[in-house]
């Protein structure tokens, strides 16, 4: 107790003198609102431990565990993923990730349309010898064998490299045509797998989109489990108005695997173990999304 004490205090004072003679650099110092935010939380959340007790050692155990570990945390150059290249997209923080939930049976008598983005005159994304279409099918069809032994009903929107409306149809017409499929089949779910580019080459990791307003749920257990597998970069889940999140009549996601423009990634995404990686994330936040309903 008394070594802690003393080690309380030699930690307080050599953060005091540092922080006068020597301040922070600013790549590593986090802005002051968040200094504020990390011992107010810390306060609140502290309250209850500090019932009971010698005050003196309540008070040295608040500053070492609660003010001094948050505040070297933050000077130690610790950084979170970036959400994206522009910042433009606001994500949702993941929540607490619990234990792995598993196929319970949730999924039987499910109807799950499963959505390989672009195809035939629309590669999409190209970049580090990999075409987007062929990374979604090749997913896609991952995501659809994993459902179907879970006793799941799977569409799928194309199962080779092709158009789904006529060759020579507009993008609207396109789109439209795999958001009819899913309203045909009743649809429980619609899952549209793509994959990511950016001007930026750094740039990497894995996110989902759902429609505003509704579909989040969904959308988090997805991204949750596909983190968990895959060990991408988190960039979390975000709404948005692409057309087959916006105009479907089901709860749909959109999910943008990692970053062909990344060279690092784009192996990866090319690599057939990972492919299973992704596949698995993605039926594991499916089968959590109708367990926890």
């Amino acid at each position: 107790m008394y070594s802690k004490k003393h080690v309380s205090l030699i930690l307080l004072c050599l953060f005091t003198f540092v922080s006068i003679i020597a301040p922070l650099n600013v790549s590593y110092a986090a802005p002051i609102d968040d200094i504020v935010k990390t011992i107010g939380a810390s306060t609140i959340n502290g309250a209850d431990a500090l019932g009971g007790g010698n005050i003196f050692e309540k008070l040295f155990s608040f500053i070492f565990e609660k003010l001094l570990g948050p505040l070297f945390n933050i000077v130690g150059g610790k950084s979170s993923s970036s959400t994206s290249g522009s910042g433009a997209v606001k994500v949702t923080p993941l929540p607490p990730q619990g234990g792995t939930v598993q196929d319970s049976g949730a999924l039987r008598g499910k109807t799950i349309v499963v959505d390989p983005g672009h195809g035939g005159s629309n590669p999409g994304a190209v970049a580090n010898s990999i075409r987007e279409a062929d990374n979604n099918l090749a997913v896609a069809q991952k995501v659809r064998d994993k459902l179907v032994q879970a006793g799941a009903k799977v569409v799928m929107t194309r199962t080779s490299d092709r158009t789904v409306a006529p060759e020579g149809s507009s993008l609207g017409h396109e789109l439209q045509a795999r958001l009819d499929i899913a309203a045909a089949n009743n649809a429980d779910i619609f899952v549209s797998i793509h994959s990511n580019s950016n001007p930026d080459p750094s740039i990497a990791g894995a996110m989902t989109f759902f429609p505003s307003g509704k579909s989040q749920k969904l959308a988090l257990d997805v991204q949750t489990s596909l983190i968990k597998e895959t060990g991408a970069q988190d960039k979390g889940v975000a709404p948005a108005t692409f057309y087959v999140l916006r105009n479907a009549t089901m709860p749909s996601i959109l999910v943008e695997m990692g970053f062909v423009s990344n060279a690092a990634e784009a192996a990866r995404l090319a690599s057939d173990s990972y492919r299973n990686q992704i596949a698995q994330g993605i039926f594991s936040g499916i089968v959590r999304y109708f367990n926890t309903l």
